[in-house]
Protein backbone atom coordinates (compact mmCIF):
# COMPACT_ATOMS: atom_id res chain seq x y z
CA UNK A 1 0.00 0.00 0.00
CA UNK A 2 1.76 3.44 -0.41
CA UNK A 3 1.80 5.98 1.90
CA UNK A 4 0.11 8.40 2.21
CA UNK A 5 2.58 10.80 4.11
CA UNK A 6 6.15 10.83 3.29
CA UNK A 7 8.57 8.82 5.32
CA UNK A 8 11.09 10.68 7.42
CA UNK A 9 13.56 8.46 9.57
CA UNK A 10 12.91 9.79 13.38
CA UNK A 11 16.41 9.25 13.93
CA UNK A 12 17.22 12.13 11.34
CA UNK A 13 15.65 14.11 13.69
CA UNK A 14 18.71 13.78 15.79
CA UNK A 15 21.12 15.32 13.41
CA UNK A 16 21.09 18.99 13.13
CA UNK A 17 20.17 20.83 10.21
CA UNK A 18 22.41 22.73 8.24
CA UNK A 19 19.67 25.91 9.72
CA UNK A 20 19.98 24.58 13.03
CA UNK A 21 24.35 24.95 12.59
CA UNK A 22 23.78 28.17 11.32
CA UNK A 23 21.67 29.65 14.15
CA UNK A 24 24.22 27.95 16.43
CA UNK A 25 27.24 29.59 14.48
CA UNK A 26 26.01 33.02 14.40
CA UNK A 27 24.55 33.48 17.87
CA UNK A 28 28.44 31.60 19.07
CA UNK A 29 29.91 34.53 17.03
CA UNK A 30 27.26 37.30 17.97
CA UNK A 31 28.54 36.37 21.81
CA UNK A 32 31.92 36.61 20.91
CA UNK A 33 31.63 39.70 19.25
CA UNK A 34 29.32 41.36 22.04
CA UNK A 35 32.03 40.33 24.46
CA UNK A 36 34.76 41.78 22.23
CA UNK A 37 33.19 44.87 21.36
CA UNK A 38 32.34 45.48 25.70
CA UNK A 39 36.07 44.58 26.16
CA UNK A 40 37.08 47.30 23.47
CA UNK A 41 34.34 50.04 24.94
CA UNK A 42 35.48 49.51 28.29
CA UNK A 43 39.06 49.76 27.89
CA UNK A 44 38.33 52.61 25.97
CA UNK A 45 36.40 54.30 28.61
CA UNK A 46 38.90 53.52 31.51
CA UNK A 47 41.49 54.51 29.35
CA UNK A 48 40.04 57.81 28.90
CA UNK A 49 39.20 58.12 32.62
CA UNK A 50 42.36 57.60 33.61
CA UNK A 51 44.18 60.36 30.80
CA UNK A 52 41.47 63.30 31.67
CA UNK A 53 42.75 62.48 35.55
CA UNK A 54 46.11 62.41 34.40
CA UNK A 55 45.55 65.87 32.80
CA UNK A 56 43.98 67.85 35.38
CA UNK A 57 46.46 66.61 37.77
CA UNK A 58 49.49 67.72 35.23
CA UNK A 59 47.68 71.30 34.53
CA UNK A 60 47.14 72.20 38.44
CA UNK A 61 50.71 71.05 39.41
CA UNK A 62 52.41 72.89 36.88
CA UNK A 63 50.41 75.98 37.70
CA UNK A 64 52.05 76.45 40.64
CA UNK A 65 55.61 77.12 38.97
CA UNK A 66 56.73 80.14 37.14
CA UNK A 67 58.59 80.46 33.82
CA UNK A 68 60.49 83.58 35.30
CA UNK A 69 61.87 81.18 38.35
CA UNK A 70 62.24 77.61 35.73
CA UNK A 71 64.80 80.05 33.38
CA UNK A 72 67.23 80.88 36.45
CA UNK A 73 67.54 76.86 36.99
CA UNK A 74 70.19 75.32 34.22
CA UNK A 75 73.50 73.56 35.81
CA UNK A 76 73.67 71.46 39.16
CA UNK A 77 75.68 74.62 40.67
CA UNK A 78 72.40 76.37 40.53
CA UNK A 79 71.08 73.45 42.95
CA UNK A 80 72.71 75.27 45.88
CA UNK A 81 70.19 77.82 45.33
CA UNK A 82 67.41 78.07 47.46
CA UNK A 83 65.17 78.94 44.67
CA UNK A 84 65.95 74.85 43.29
CA UNK A 85 65.54 73.76 46.92
CA UNK A 86 61.81 75.27 46.88
CA UNK A 87 61.06 73.94 43.70
CA UNK A 88 62.20 70.33 44.26
CA UNK A 89 59.71 70.70 47.35
CA UNK A 90 57.03 71.58 45.59
CA UNK A 91 57.38 68.88 43.51
CA UNK A 92 57.73 66.71 46.41
CA UNK A 93 54.88 67.71 47.86
CA UNK A 94 52.71 66.97 44.59
CA UNK A 95 54.10 63.76 44.56
CA UNK A 96 52.77 63.18 48.26
CA UNK A 97 49.13 64.77 47.64
CA UNK A 98 48.49 63.60 44.76
CA UNK A 99 47.80 59.41 45.35
CA UNK A 100 49.37 57.08 42.80
CA UNK A 101 51.74 59.56 41.81
CA UNK A 102 55.64 58.05 41.34
CA UNK A 103 57.97 60.48 39.91
CA UNK A 104 57.35 64.46 38.91
CA UNK A 105 59.96 66.38 37.10
CA UNK A 106 60.37 69.49 34.94
CA UNK A 107 62.02 69.21 31.61
CA UNK A 108 63.00 72.01 28.78
CA UNK A 109 63.95 72.21 25.19
CA UNK A 110 67.42 71.92 24.01
CA UNK A 111 69.14 72.32 20.51
CA UNK A 112 68.54 68.86 19.67
CA UNK A 113 64.67 67.97 18.85
CA UNK A 114 64.62 64.68 20.40
CA UNK A 115 66.77 65.68 23.69
CA UNK A 116 65.00 67.42 26.80
CA UNK A 117 66.66 68.69 29.52
CA UNK A 118 66.15 68.86 33.44
CA UNK A 119 65.49 71.35 35.37
CA UNK A 120 64.20 69.52 38.51
CA UNK A 121 63.12 66.23 39.80
CA UNK A 122 61.16 65.57 43.18
CA UNK A 123 64.15 63.15 43.83
CA UNK A 124 66.85 65.92 42.91
CA UNK A 125 68.00 66.20 46.66
CA UNK A 126 67.96 63.06 48.12
CA UNK A 127 71.25 61.72 49.33
CA UNK A 128 73.08 58.54 48.17
CA UNK A 129 71.88 56.71 51.43
CA UNK A 130 68.09 57.65 50.40
CA UNK A 131 68.87 57.26 46.46
CA UNK A 132 70.15 53.54 47.53
CA UNK A 133 66.77 51.79 47.92
CA UNK A 134 67.76 47.93 47.70
CA UNK A 135 71.06 49.11 49.91
CA UNK A 136 73.54 47.10 47.84
CA UNK A 137 75.99 50.24 48.14
CA UNK A 138 75.32 51.31 44.47
CA UNK A 139 72.73 53.45 42.75
CA UNK A 140 71.28 51.04 39.97
CA UNK A 141 69.58 52.48 37.25
CA UNK A 142 66.33 52.72 38.34
CA UNK A 143 67.96 54.27 41.22
CA UNK A 144 69.60 56.66 39.24
CA UNK A 145 69.01 60.93 40.48
CA UNK A 146 68.66 63.46 37.51
CA UNK A 147 70.07 66.86 38.13
CA UNK A 148 69.38 70.22 36.17
CA UNK A 149 71.18 70.02 32.83
CA UNK A 150 70.92 66.31 32.23
CA UNK A 151 69.92 65.03 28.96
CA UNK A 152 66.87 62.96 28.53
CA UNK A 153 66.05 61.46 25.10
CA UNK A 154 62.41 61.83 23.76
CA UNK A 155 62.56 59.75 20.43
CA UNK A 156 60.44 57.55 21.50
CA UNK A 157 57.69 60.01 23.28
CA UNK A 158 55.63 61.72 20.86
CA UNK A 159 53.81 63.58 23.46
CA UNK A 160 57.07 65.56 24.37
CA UNK A 161 57.98 66.44 21.43
CA UNK A 162 55.50 68.95 20.63
CA UNK A 163 52.35 68.62 22.19
CA UNK A 164 52.95 68.75 25.69
CA UNK A 165 54.61 72.33 24.79
CA UNK A 166 50.83 73.75 23.71
CA UNK A 167 48.73 72.39 26.08
CA UNK A 168 47.84 69.26 28.83
CA UNK A 169 48.37 65.87 27.32
CA UNK A 170 49.13 62.56 28.22
CA UNK A 171 50.99 59.38 26.81
CA UNK A 172 48.93 57.51 23.89
CA UNK A 173 49.98 54.07 26.06
CA UNK A 174 50.49 52.56 29.77
CA UNK A 175 53.98 51.59 29.52
CA UNK A 176 55.48 48.65 31.62
CA UNK A 177 58.77 49.09 32.69
CA UNK A 178 60.75 48.58 35.52
CA UNK A 179 58.66 50.57 37.52
CA UNK A 180 55.84 48.50 36.70
CA UNK A 181 52.66 49.89 34.53
CA UNK A 182 53.65 53.83 34.65
CA UNK A 183 51.66 56.69 32.35
CA UNK A 184 52.61 60.26 31.74
CA UNK A 185 50.73 63.01 31.71
CA UNK A 186 52.28 66.81 30.99
CA UNK A 187 51.53 69.85 31.15
CA UNK A 188 53.41 73.42 30.38
CA UNK A 189 54.86 75.88 32.73
CA UNK A 190 54.88 79.52 31.42
CA UNK A 191 56.16 82.82 31.87
CA UNK A 192 54.15 85.28 32.52
CA UNK A 193 53.94 86.65 29.21
CA UNK A 194 52.43 83.31 28.16
CA UNK A 195 55.25 81.70 27.14
CA UNK A 196 55.72 78.84 27.42
CA UNK A 197 59.35 77.76 28.72
CA UNK A 198 59.38 74.08 30.26
CA UNK A 199 56.92 71.12 30.81
CA UNK A 200 55.94 69.53 34.11
CA UNK A 201 55.69 65.90 33.68
CA UNK A 202 53.84 63.39 36.01
CA UNK A 203 54.44 59.86 36.04
CA UNK A 204 51.30 57.56 37.68
CA UNK A 205 51.13 54.78 38.46
CA UNK A 206 48.95 51.96 36.33
CA UNK A 207 49.02 48.72 38.12
CA UNK A 208 45.36 48.68 39.53
CA UNK A 209 43.98 49.79 35.74
CA UNK A 210 46.64 47.05 34.32
CA UNK A 211 45.15 44.62 36.80
CA UNK A 212 41.41 45.99 35.94
CA UNK A 213 41.60 45.55 31.93
CA UNK A 214 43.40 42.51 32.09
CA UNK A 215 40.69 40.98 34.58
CA UNK A 216 37.94 42.04 32.37
CA UNK A 217 39.74 39.79 29.15
CA UNK A 218 41.49 37.61 30.55
CA UNK A 219 42.32 34.30 29.58
CA UNK A 220 39.80 33.09 32.18
CA UNK A 221 37.18 35.47 31.43
CA UNK A 222 36.97 34.40 27.64
CA UNK A 223 37.14 30.55 28.24
CA UNK A 224 34.34 31.84 29.99
CA UNK A 225 32.79 33.52 27.57
CA UNK A 226 33.28 31.09 24.91
CA UNK A 227 31.68 28.30 27.32
CA UNK A 228 28.93 30.49 27.44
CA UNK A 229 28.34 31.13 24.00
CA UNK A 230 28.94 27.51 23.50
CA UNK A 231 25.90 26.73 26.14
CA UNK A 232 23.79 28.77 24.18
CA UNK A 233 24.64 27.38 21.09
CA UNK A 234 24.22 23.72 22.48
CA UNK A 235 20.94 24.74 23.20
CA UNK A 236 19.66 25.83 20.66
CA UNK A 237 20.79 23.07 18.10
CA UNK A 238 18.72 20.31 21.28
CA UNK A 239 15.69 22.67 21.35
CA UNK A 240 15.39 23.11 17.28
CA UNK A 241 16.17 19.17 17.74
CA UNK A 242 13.44 18.60 20.29
CA UNK A 243 11.09 20.49 17.97
CA UNK A 244 11.85 18.53 14.59
CA UNK A 245 11.15 15.20 17.03
CA UNK A 246 8.39 16.47 18.85
CA UNK A 247 6.97 16.90 14.91
CA UNK A 248 8.26 13.69 13.27
CA UNK A 249 6.11 12.17 16.43
CA UNK A 250 3.12 14.25 15.16
CA UNK A 251 3.69 12.53 12.02
CA UNK A 252 4.12 9.45 13.29
CA UNK A 253 0.68 9.75 15.34
CA UNK A 254 -1.20 11.47 12.35
CA UNK A 255 0.27 8.08 10.06
CA UNK A 256 -1.01 5.78 12.51
CA UNK A 257 -4.17 7.36 13.06
CA UNK A 258 -4.57 7.47 9.02
CA UNK A 259 -3.47 3.91 8.81
CA UNK A 260 -6.37 2.91 11.52
CA UNK A 261 -8.73 4.97 9.74
CA UNK A 262 -8.12 3.27 6.40
CA UNK A 263 -8.30 -0.42 7.91
CA UNK A 264 -11.71 0.37 9.97
CA UNK A 265 -12.93 2.70 6.93
CA UNK A 266 -12.12 0.01 4.27
CA UNK A 267 -12.32 -3.22 6.69
CA UNK A 268 -15.47 -2.96 7.13
CA UNK A 269 -16.94 -2.59 4.05
CA UNK A 270 -15.32 -5.90 3.37
CA UNK A 271 -16.75 -7.50 5.63
CA UNK A 272 -20.07 -6.23 4.30
CA UNK A 273 -19.08 -7.19 0.95
CA UNK A 274 -17.86 -10.94 2.16
CA UNK A 275 -21.29 -11.31 4.28
CA UNK A 276 -22.99 -10.79 1.23
CA UNK A 277 -21.42 -12.67 -0.86
CA UNK A 278 -21.68 -15.51 1.22
CA UNK A 279 -25.27 -14.93 1.50
CA UNK A 280 -25.64 -14.64 -2.45
CA UNK A 281 -24.19 -18.11 -2.52
CA UNK A 282 -26.17 -19.55 -0.20
CA UNK A 283 -29.16 -17.67 -1.06
CA UNK A 284 -28.66 -19.65 -4.82
CA UNK A 285 -28.37 -22.86 -3.66
CA UNK A 286 -32.36 -22.33 -2.39
CA UNK A 287 -35.50 -21.51 -4.15
CA UNK A 288 -37.30 -20.07 -1.28
CA UNK A 289 -37.13 -16.23 -0.84
CA UNK A 290 -33.97 -16.47 -3.21
CA UNK A 291 -35.73 -12.79 -4.60
CA UNK A 292 -36.33 -10.95 -1.56
CA UNK A 293 -32.84 -11.75 -0.04
CA UNK A 294 -30.51 -11.26 -3.18
CA UNK A 295 -32.56 -7.53 -3.27
CA UNK A 296 -31.38 -6.97 0.65
CA UNK A 297 -27.82 -8.57 0.05
CA UNK A 298 -27.48 -5.58 -3.14
CA UNK A 299 -28.69 -3.02 -0.75
CA UNK A 300 -25.90 -4.20 1.94
CA UNK A 301 -23.24 -4.18 -1.05
CA UNK A 302 -23.89 -0.50 -2.45
CA UNK A 303 -23.77 0.24 1.32
CA UNK A 304 -20.43 -0.82 1.11
CA UNK A 305 -19.30 0.10 -2.47
CA UNK A 306 -20.62 4.04 -0.84
CA UNK A 307 -18.67 4.12 2.09
CA UNK A 308 -15.92 3.16 0.31
CA UNK A 309 -16.13 6.09 -2.06
CA UNK A 310 -16.59 8.22 0.36
CA UNK A 311 -13.35 7.20 2.05
CA UNK A 312 -11.66 7.73 -1.40
CA UNK A 313 -13.25 10.96 -2.09
CA UNK A 314 -12.59 12.34 1.32
CA UNK A 315 -8.92 11.62 1.12
CA UNK A 316 -8.62 12.40 -2.23
CA UNK A 317 -10.11 16.62 -1.19
CA UNK A 318 -7.78 16.37 2.10
CA UNK A 319 -4.91 16.10 -0.54
CA UNK A 320 -5.58 18.90 -2.85
CA UNK A 321 -6.77 21.16 0.12
CA UNK A 322 -3.37 20.17 1.43
CA UNK A 323 -1.46 21.05 -2.47
CA UNK A 324 -3.51 23.94 -3.39
CA UNK A 325 -4.96 21.75 -6.18
CA UNK A 326 -8.13 22.73 -6.18
CA UNK A 327 -9.86 25.38 -9.08
CA UNK A 328 -12.38 27.99 -7.59
CA UNK A 329 -15.23 28.75 -9.97
CA UNK A 330 -17.24 31.78 -8.70
CA UNK A 331 -20.58 32.26 -9.37
CA UNK A 332 -23.38 34.70 -8.31
CA UNK A 333 -26.10 33.09 -5.65
CA UNK A 334 -28.12 33.73 -2.90
CA UNK A 335 -27.08 32.21 0.46
CA UNK A 336 -30.11 31.39 1.78
CA UNK A 337 -31.53 29.52 -1.23
CA UNK A 338 -27.59 27.65 -0.91
CA UNK A 339 -28.64 26.51 2.65
CA UNK A 340 -31.95 25.70 2.09
CA UNK A 341 -30.77 23.13 -0.95
CA UNK A 342 -28.04 21.53 1.35
CA UNK A 343 -30.39 21.49 4.18
CA UNK A 344 -32.95 19.64 1.51
CA UNK A 345 -29.74 16.84 0.58
CA UNK A 346 -29.71 16.32 4.57
CA UNK A 347 -33.31 15.43 5.48
CA UNK A 348 -33.17 11.74 5.46
CA UNK A 349 -30.52 12.21 7.80
CA UNK A 350 -32.65 14.48 9.72
CA UNK A 351 -35.76 12.47 9.84
CA UNK A 352 -33.54 9.70 10.99
CA UNK A 353 -32.55 11.70 14.23
CA UNK A 354 -36.10 13.41 14.12
CA UNK A 355 -34.11 16.88 13.99
CA UNK A 356 -35.08 20.22 12.66
CA UNK A 357 -32.69 23.34 10.63
CA UNK A 358 -34.03 26.37 11.51
CA UNK A 359 -32.33 28.87 8.89
CA UNK A 360 -32.24 32.71 10.33
CA UNK A 361 -30.50 34.30 7.04
CA UNK A 362 -31.87 37.90 5.52
CA UNK A 363 -33.45 37.23 1.87
CA UNK A 364 -31.19 39.22 -0.12
CA UNK A 365 -28.03 38.36 0.60
CA UNK A 366 -26.02 37.19 -2.35
CA UNK A 367 -22.20 35.78 -2.63
CA UNK A 368 -19.83 35.64 -5.34
CA UNK A 369 -18.17 32.20 -4.89
CA UNK A 370 -17.78 28.88 -5.97
CA UNK A 371 -21.23 27.68 -4.95
CA UNK A 372 -20.01 23.89 -5.70
CA UNK A 373 -17.43 23.90 -2.91
CA UNK A 374 -19.50 26.29 -0.19
CA UNK A 375 -22.26 23.64 -0.63
CA UNK A 376 -19.81 20.88 0.36
CA UNK A 377 -18.58 23.18 3.48
CA UNK A 378 -21.98 23.86 4.87
CA UNK A 379 -23.03 20.36 4.10
CA UNK A 380 -19.85 19.16 6.23
CA UNK A 381 -20.70 21.86 9.12
CA UNK A 382 -24.60 21.06 9.23
CA UNK A 383 -23.85 17.01 8.91
CA UNK A 384 -21.60 17.28 12.12
CA UNK A 385 -24.07 19.36 14.11
CA UNK A 386 -26.82 16.77 13.02
CA UNK A 387 -24.42 13.78 13.69
CA UNK A 388 -23.23 15.10 17.15
CA UNK A 389 -26.84 16.77 18.05
CA UNK A 390 -29.36 14.97 20.41
CA UNK A 391 -32.42 13.16 18.90
CA UNK A 392 -35.52 15.95 18.60
CA UNK A 393 -32.56 18.41 18.77
CA UNK A 394 -32.85 22.19 16.86
CA UNK A 395 -30.09 23.54 15.04
CA UNK A 396 -29.62 27.05 13.84
CA UNK A 397 -28.14 28.88 11.09
CA UNK A 398 -27.38 32.58 11.51
CA UNK A 399 -26.14 34.37 8.66
CA UNK A 400 -25.78 38.42 9.06
CA UNK A 401 -24.40 40.85 6.26
CA UNK A 402 -21.90 43.46 7.60
CA UNK A 403 -20.23 46.02 5.25
CA UNK A 404 -17.65 43.92 3.02
CA UNK A 405 -18.25 40.14 4.55
CA UNK A 406 -20.87 37.69 5.56
CA UNK A 407 -21.05 36.01 9.10
CA UNK A 408 -22.50 32.84 8.56
CA UNK A 409 -22.77 30.96 12.45
CA UNK A 410 -24.08 27.15 12.50
CA UNK A 411 -25.26 26.82 16.26
CA UNK A 412 -26.22 23.29 17.89
CA UNK A 413 -26.69 22.02 21.07
CA UNK A 414 -24.84 18.46 21.01
CA UNK A 415 -21.85 16.90 22.69
CA UNK A 416 -19.73 20.13 22.02
CA UNK A 417 -15.82 19.57 22.12
CA UNK A 418 -13.23 18.85 24.73
CA UNK A 419 -11.61 21.87 25.55
CA UNK A 420 -7.96 19.94 24.68
CA UNK A 421 -9.12 18.89 21.34
CA UNK A 422 -10.01 22.59 20.13
CA UNK A 423 -6.52 23.97 19.18
CA UNK A 424 -6.08 21.21 16.30
CA UNK A 425 -10.18 20.59 15.78
CA UNK A 426 -9.30 21.83 12.14
CA UNK A 427 -6.13 19.58 11.54
CA UNK A 428 -5.57 16.78 9.51
CA UNK A 429 -6.99 13.81 10.79
CA UNK A 430 -8.66 15.47 13.78
CA UNK A 431 -11.49 14.02 15.55
CA UNK A 432 -12.61 15.04 19.16
CA UNK A 433 -12.06 12.63 21.64
CA UNK A 434 -15.63 11.68 22.62
CA UNK A 435 -16.44 11.81 18.71
CA UNK A 436 -16.73 7.95 18.40
CA UNK A 437 -19.38 7.77 20.82
CA UNK A 438 -21.63 9.40 18.41
CA UNK A 439 -20.09 8.74 15.01
CA UNK A 440 -17.53 5.73 15.01
CA UNK A 441 -16.74 5.66 11.12
CA UNK A 442 -15.61 9.40 11.51
CA UNK A 443 -12.24 10.86 9.16
CA UNK A 444 -11.46 13.20 10.81
CA UNK A 445 -10.95 15.31 7.68
CA UNK A 446 -14.27 17.16 7.14
CA UNK A 447 -13.23 20.48 9.00
CA UNK A 448 -9.73 20.57 7.58
CA UNK A 449 -11.45 20.03 4.05
CA UNK A 450 -14.02 22.79 4.73
CA UNK A 451 -11.00 25.32 6.53
CA UNK A 452 -8.84 25.02 3.35
CA UNK A 453 -11.64 26.02 1.28
CA UNK A 454 -12.84 28.79 3.10
CA UNK A 455 -9.29 30.21 3.36
CA UNK A 456 -8.86 29.40 -0.18
CA UNK A 457 -12.13 31.85 -0.79
CA UNK A 458 -10.37 34.76 1.41
CA UNK A 459 -12.49 33.86 4.27
CA UNK A 460 -12.16 32.40 7.69
CA UNK A 461 -13.65 29.67 10.23
CA UNK A 462 -13.40 28.92 13.83
CA UNK A 463 -14.99 27.01 16.42
CA UNK A 464 -16.39 27.78 19.89
CA UNK A 465 -17.50 24.80 21.70
CA UNK A 466 -18.05 23.90 25.21
CA UNK A 467 -18.32 19.80 26.49
CA UNK A 468 -21.87 18.62 27.17
CA UNK A 469 -23.51 21.94 25.99
CA UNK A 470 -22.95 22.41 22.15
CA UNK A 471 -20.48 23.78 19.57
CA UNK A 472 -20.99 26.72 17.25
CA UNK A 473 -18.93 27.20 13.83
CA UNK A 474 -18.43 30.61 12.63
CA UNK A 475 -18.04 31.06 9.03
CA UNK A 476 -16.72 34.52 6.95
CA UNK A 477 -17.04 35.16 3.76
CA UNK A 478 -16.22 38.17 1.85
CA UNK A 479 -19.31 39.82 0.20
CA UNK A 480 -17.05 39.60 -3.26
Amino acid sequence: MTNLLPEESPRLGMIPTPRTWVVAVVTLLTIVGIGAFLYVHSRRVLDGMIKERLQDVASIAASEFLGEEVERIHSREDMEKPLFTGIVRRLRDIREQVPGVRFVYILRRTATPDVLEFVADADSLQSFEEADVNKNGVLDAEEEISYPGDHYSIADIPALQEEAFLRPTTDAHIVHDQWGYTISGYAPIRMKSGKVVAVLGIDMTADAYARLVQGIFSVESLLLLLFGGLLIALYIILAENKRRVRSLEQLTDERSWLMQLILHQVGMPLTIFKWSLESLQDVCRQEKNQKAEVRENLTMMEEGIARLEHVTDVLLAADRVQAGKFRLEPERFLLRGLLESVVASLEPHLKRRQQRVDILVEEDVYLKLDRKLMSGVLREVLDNAITYSPTNGTIAVHGHRHLHHVEIRVVDSGSGIPKDDMSRIFHQFARGSNSSKYDPNGTGVGLYIARGIVERCGGSIHAESEEGRGTTITITLPLR
